[in-house]
């Protein structure tokens, strides 16, 4: 018997069948499909879509973990010190820039030269943040740290000074900016008569452009990358 049409025309719906395939096998894929498979252009074009979405996906994951500015914020005072050259350079002259401070003396044979290999590692692997960065080392012994001699000693080491700033000053001021104002321990005892020791702090401070310390780091394996992590966080949100 002819199956009835529907009224638009349309032809009848297929009815189910319990017709079973053969054991083992589905059904035999359309000629198309088969010779899409079969083509090389076919799979050129799925590698291509494949190495576009892939990188997309991760660019997106790697942006949703950002790193995030740091939380600490402790307002750091005005300060005018002098810089090698001989110029006034302070607080006013470093707004705008996200900088990292450290406290050593030229003269120190121990912990002083490792901290401005760290420094000078920090402004090679800081590179693409260029003039957003900077870098400001403070003397802790002024008496003996002269402008001239922090311009010999940044030229000994061969230091970048478009990017890093040598700081010294009368004694009371620099004890003023570190200890009240990086809150970084520093000062001279007697060890024997007439035979003083110099110490200080050890940790680098990140500031951000607003002249406000965002965070204290060692200068180890694990800092460095903390703090240009964190320096990098604080160049974005400008």
């Amino acid at each position: 018997m002819e199956p009835t049409r529907p009224a638009n025309g349309a032809p009848p719906t297929a009815e189910p069948t319990d017709e079973l395939l053969p054991e083992g096998r589905g059904p035999a894929p359309g000629p198309r499909r088969g010779a899409l498979i079969g083509r090389p252009l076919f799979w050129i074009a799925l590698v291509a879509l494949v190495g576009l979405v892939v990188p997309f996906l991760v660019g997106r994951a790697v942006r949703g973990h950002a790193a995030e500015p740091p939380a600490i914020r402790i307002p750091l005072p005005a300060f005018e010190l002098t810089d090698q050259r001989g110029q006034r350079f302070g607080l006013e002259q470093l707004r705008g820039r996200v900088w990292i401070a450290d406290f050593i003396f030229t003269t120190c044979p121990t912990v002083c030269p490792k901290l401005t290999q760290r420094m000078k590692e920090i402004d090679q692997r800081g590179r693409d943040l260029g003039d957003a960065l900077h870098l400001v080392t403070f003397t802790v012994d002024p008496e003996n740290d002269t402008p001239e001699v922090l311009a010999a000693y940044a030229a000994s080491q061969e230091l970048p000074l478009e990017r890093w700033t040598f700081l010294t000053g009368p004694l009371d001021q620099i004890e003023s900016t570190i200890l009240k104002g990086f809150k970084i321990a520093m000062g001279k005892t007697e060890s024997s008569p007439g035979i003083f020791s110099i110490f200080h702090g050890e940790r680098l401070v990140l500031v951000d452009q607003e002249g406000v310390i965002r965070g204290y780091y060692e200068a180890n394996d694990e800092g460095i990358p903390a703090i240009l992590r964190d320096a990098g966080a604080l160049v974005k949100q400008r």
